[in-house]
């Protein structure tokens, strides 16, 4: 199998969930700022859904080593995670946009701070810098910079991504989709709070 990404748990708090659905392995990571889930092909076809320690797989390269440490050490978890929550939310707007054109607004990130995020006629752009790509509707938000930097250091070089900004009431997430792994970032107001409904688990 595939190794997995080299900053898998970038985002991770002290727990992630790691589970099994249709042949596909599938890791969800979170923070109050971020999220991200990963996916994989396996050949396990039942459906299972773990809570593992970040110790137990950190020092993990391969999805079948993954998914079996998290059956070995896992707690069985049933709770709905944010990565699960986002994935029903409609998309405001829409760009498609290269990967290495992410990696370059890392020049002028600063670590620390708040930045505008917007999908318009320019494609996307941060803080007022376009980044190029074809915009479909038009939002904008506005994010913290350091979480934004932790995904924009994860993109790989050469690609494409399909970058949405998703929306619910007044809370507002940015998407990037990057073939089978997904990254999110919350507006800085609300965190990812605001996408859970009352009474849910995260």
């Amino acid at each position: 199998m595939n190794p997995k990404p080299q900053n898998l748990l970038y985002c991770a708090s002290s727990e992630v969930v790691v589970g099994t659905e249709h042949c596909r392995l599938y890791i969800l990571v979170s923070n109050a700022e971020q999220a991200a889930k990963y996916m994989w092909p396996t050949k396990t076809r039942k459906r299972t859904r773990y809570v593992v320690s970040c110790e137990r797989l950190a020092d993990l390269r391969y999805a079948d080593e993954i998914e079996a440490v998290a059956h070995r050490y896992g707690f069985q978890h049933n709770h709905p995670h944010v990565c699960d929550v986002m994935e029903g939310h409609k998309s405001l707007a829409s760009v498609i946009v290269e990967t290495n054109a992410l990696r370059w607004a890392l020049s002028f990130l600063p670590d620390d701070g708040t930045k505008t995020v917007s999908i318009d006629d320019k494609g996307l752009s941060v803080q007022g810098v376009p980044l190029g790509g074809i915009a479909l509707y038009s939002a904008e938000m506005l994010v913290r910079s350091r979480p934004l930097r932790l995904v924009f250091e994860q993109m790989p070089r050469n690609e494409t991504a399909h970058v949405d900004i998703l929306g619910r009431r007044n809370a507002r997430a940015l998407a990037i989709l990057l073939g089978t792994e997904t990254h999110y970032v919350f507006d800085y107001r609300n965190g990812f709070t605001a996408f859970i409904p009352r009474g849910e688990e995260r």
